[in-house]
């Protein structure tokens, strides 16, 4: 009887291990060649001092939306450098805080991402700290300002 319990635990263990897998092999292929459809990008004037830290989510509310602008982008080239940065990005190690100065609302077909910048470092893609990555931050900042 143990020996019967055991042998169906092992093709469980076995059968949720292959399932993962094929998940997580197929997460990895539909990423990297999803197209973005448009970006758009809300963004506070350079040198902006705010008395309180703002974050992802507090970035629409912090200024009452008056010293907010926003950029919708379609170029294709834009679009694909984009991406390609995106694909650079890795999760940071260490935990910081952080103060956040551009969002950016991504779209794709079927999804959307929200990456936040701070205006000299700070890095969050869907909500998670990202390592900073410059090329990124003023490549955004040169479509902006």
């Amino acid at each position: 009887m143990w020996t019967n319990n055991l042998r169906s635990m092992g093709r469980i263990n076995k059968l949720l291990s292959i399932s993962f897998l094929v998940f997580m092999v197929f997460i990895s292929c539909q990423s990297p060649n999803e197209k973005i459809k448009k970006a758009v990008i809300k963004y506070l004037p350079e040198e902006t001092t705010i008395m309180v830290a703002v974050t992802c989510e507090s970035m629409d509310y912090v200024t009452g939306g008056t010293l907010q602008k926003s950029k919708t982008i379609i170029d294709r080239t834009f679009l694909e450098n984009l991406n390609e940065e995106l694909d650079k990005l890795k999760p940071e190690q260490q935990e910081k805080s952080i103060d956040i100065r551009i969002k950016l609302i991504i779209e794709y077909e079927n999804r959307s991402d929200t990456l936040c910048l701070g205006e000299f470092f700070d890095t969050v893609l869907n909500g998670e700290l990202m390592e900073d990555n410059p090329r990124l931050l003023d490549f955004i900042k040169s479509k902006i300002y």
